[in-house]
């Protein structure tokens, strides 16, 4: 019976793409979320993320881990791809209209009391 060598590069190619899934996965500063799959944090660029979101359904937002948001008085913030954030929205939908214009990222604020509109995924209480 005889053995046949393996090419080196085939060997090279296998652990190349186990070494790249070996450690913590890379996260990029904005995320696509959505009810159905996990937090998909591959985009660095806003207006790209925005636009897949669109397209699966989903809200684009910035990765709180990756981006740093300046504390404001809004609800929201809104993210860019340039690292600027500003957190003075009162309710998602304005956030989201200027996140669509800035081609940026629209976010929960960080470290804001909750506002007075009641939560419509929240248990009604009583029942």
């Amino acid at each position: 019976m005889r053995l046949r060598a393996i090419p080196r590069t085939a060997g090279l190619g296998w652990t190349i793409i186990l070494a790249g899934t070996a450690g913590p996965a890379l996260a990029a500063p904005f995320c696509i979320e959505s009810q159905a799959l996990p937090p998909q944090c591959n985009y660095y660029d806003a207006a790209e993320c925005q636009n897949d979101a669109a397209r699966q359904g989903g809200v684009c937002s910035a990765n709180a881990q990756e981006l740093t948001l300046q504390p404001g008085i809004g609800q929201y913030c809104l993210a860019t791809s340039y690292g600027a954030s500003f957190c003075v929205y009162p309710d998602r939908a304005s956030c989201m209209v200027e996140a669509a214009r800035q081609h940026g990222a629209c976010t929960v604020a960080p470290n804001v009391a909750p506002g007075k509109s009641p939560d419509p995924y929240s248990a009604v209480g009583g029942l």
